[in-house]
């Protein structure tokens, strides 16, 4: 009867010790609700209209699916401009461009992810002028 009891005593604290990280981990984070508007940074010419992100429409993506840097604090994501990302305002090429950052053909970018996943979402906009309506 002792060991029984004593079993179960085991079992049911290795339960708890599994189960605490599951109640202790941190909210996920929730994209913003409202539209954001990309303004070019500082020093950077622009020849196309200001892109407005519908950061609700992205809401089934993960942070991390497009950011992939934290800020100092490491507790928020970095804007894509930050010094040390994607500061270089002069390039349209590399991995710190800004340029690059959105319209470069790689995952994280925004035209790179489109494209990936213009099958399954074929409004997706790829198009300049999708993204950059003319005024």
């Amino acid at each position: 009867m002792k060991r029984s009891l004593f079993m179960t005593m085991v079992v049911a604290a290795l339960a708890c010790a599994l189960a605490l990280p599951l109640y202790a981990a941190p909210a996920a984070k929730k994209a913003p609700d409202a539209d954001l508007t990309f303004k070019a940074p500082e020093g950077m010419k622009t020849t196309k209209s200001l892109v407005k992100f519908p950061h609700k429409k992205h809401a089934e993506l993960k942070c991390v699916d497009c950011h992939h840097k934290k800020d100092a604090k490491g507790n928020e994501y970095a804007k894509c401009d930050s010094k040390g990302c994607h500061d270089n305002v002069a390039a349209k090429q590399g991995k710190d461009s800004y340029y690059n950052a959105f319209h470069g053909n790689n995952a994280k970018s925004c035209v790179g992810c489109h494209k990936a996943k213009k099958d399954a979402k074929p409004n997706a906009p790829t198009a300049c002028d999708k993204c950059h309506p003319k005024a």
